[in-house]
């Protein structure tokens, strides 16, 4: 699943939107974020780990990295 999609789809069941997160991220980051850079961003897959892990603190979510189990 794309990160955007998935992101929305958390964003929607706690009643928050991408603007909000953008705002939050920037406070943090102490750094200017847009909705359209962080749409972009998420869009394209170019959002760091870094600004992943604090999206997930803003939303009160855990980060997860899976290992993928060869088929053989």
């Amino acid at each position: 699943m794309r990160i955007i999609t998935e992101l929305k789809e958390i964003l929607y069941t706690k009643g928050l939107t991408l603007k909000y997160i953008a705002e939050e991220l920037g406070k943090i980051l102490n750094k200017q974020y847009t909705l359209a850079n962080l749409s972009n961003k998420l869009r394209n897959e170019t959002i760091t780990y870094r600004e992943m892990k604090i999206i997930a603190q803003i939303i009160n979510c855990e980060l997860e990295l899976k290992n993928k189990q060869k088929e053989g």
